[in-house]
């Protein structure tokens, strides 16, 4: 494995996957310094900016014009199995999927299979395949999807999940040979940042995004109502301050977490504003622990958000709309306690006697010494 590339998201305005990047850099750099590591981008000059400082060469993802006859063959080729025009992918000899979140189902029980086609055709080119840092279904309301991930996947060099429930999904649906467990890559960007001391102001970081708001409600405008009313609630119940943390800075309004916690910060009573800080900026994944580091607890929607609590100490309660966040709250914290559903957030009670009963121990630094060296040898 000497020239490795990563590919299949869209973009590190998503903090956690410059997450991704970042840890996996780290990760292959330890193993073998002299490994060049490029990244295809299809946001080219905003990943740049973000990802500076990271030793990733970045690279143009080759674009199709919407109605090109290029982009119309890609499209019918991905149903019979065939992408065309990879000869620029030849010159590498592994190949990294990282589009966490690529392998399941979307809201509407629907997959793309464009991205596992692309990486079939780079293992039939003769790179190695492997499915990194994965979240991987599940299929079952989309039987379609089903045959074509089983057998997909079973095709694949090595399938690299970052929590329990994908790697029992997995084996309970015939794929085991090539399955690992592994820590998230998150876990590994900036180790040297950790709290030292617990904070005495009483200080709960908050992460809500508009994407999990339409998974749960299905329209903002009722999501953002009850948000602002839990958290007038938990103000009140807490005597305690709210740290909006932003994890996705999309263009996508639906997919943008500043944007929409600018509205329901917009929204709340004006007596609790003074109760409530909107992170608004954009200072990546790193910078944002910064932030986190001075909250006790972090209440978070996006599971990287979470995972960046995590990884400097800070105790964090997950808000689900997807299995994954209950197998990484199963990994790291040995239960899945700590997650509740995102309208769960409404209910005071039931967080805030987590918060007081918080039993959740965790030693980051034993995730730390995992040696992915023997799986990826």
């Amino acid at each position: 494995m000497k020239k490795v590339l990563l590919i299949g998201i869209g973009g590190v305005y998503n903090y956690g996957c410059e997450a991704i990047i970042r840890g996996t850099v780290d990760i292959l750099k330890t193993i073998d310094s002299t490994i060049a590591i490029y990244y295809a981008s299809y946001n080219y000059e905003d990943d740049v900016k973000r990802l500076d400082g990271c030793d990733v060469r970045i690279i143009r993802a080759p674009k199709f014009k919407r109605w090109s006859i290029r982009n119309i063959l890609k499209k019918l080729c991905t149903y019979i199995d065939y992408i065309p025009f990879m000869d620029w992918i030849k010159e590498y000899d592994t190949v990294f999927s990282i589009g966490g979140d690529m392998y399941t189902l979307n809201s509407r029980d629907d997959f793309d299979k464009s991205l596992p086609l692309l990486c079939e055709k780079c293992k039939k080119l003769g790179l190695r395949y492997i499915l990194w840092g994965a979240s991987v279904g599940k299929f079952e309301k989309n039987p379609k999807a089903l045959r074509f991930f089983q057998k997909h996947l079973t095709g694949v060099d090595s399938i690299v999940v970052r929590e329990k429930h994908t790697f029992d999904y997995l084996h309970n649906i015939g794929i085991t040979k090539n399955v690992v467990l592994a820590p998230d890559p998150a876990f590994f960007v900036a180790p040297e940042l950790h709290i030292h001391t617990k904070s005495d102001h009483n200080v709960i970081g908050l992460n809500l995004s508009p994407l999990s708001a339409l998974y749960q409600y299905g329209n903002l405008k009722d999501a953002m109502e009850r948000q602002v009313e839990a958290i007038v609630r938990l103000i009140e119940v807490r005597k305690c301050t709210i740290l909006l943390l932003p994890h996705v800075i999309s263009t996508d309004y639906n997919d943008n977490d500043l944007a929409y916690m600018r509205d329901i910060y917009s929204r709340l009573p004006e007596s609790y504003c003074s109760f409530v800080e909107l992170i608004d900026s954009d200072p990546g994944f790193i910078g944002l622990k910064r932030f986190i580091m001075q909250c006790d607890f972090v209440i978070a929607a996006r599971m990287h958000c979470a995972v960046n609590a995590i990884s400097v100490g800070v105790p964090a309660l997950f808000l689900a709309y997807s299995e994954k966040a209950k197998g990484m709250a199963e990994y790291v914290y040995n239960s899945n306690e700590p997650v509740i559903s995102l309208k769960d957030f409404e209910d005071t009670p039931k967080i805030s006697s987590l918060l007081d009963n918080w039993h959740y121990p965790l030693e980051i630094s034993s995730l730390r010494t995992y040696d992915f060296k023997n799986i990826l040898k």
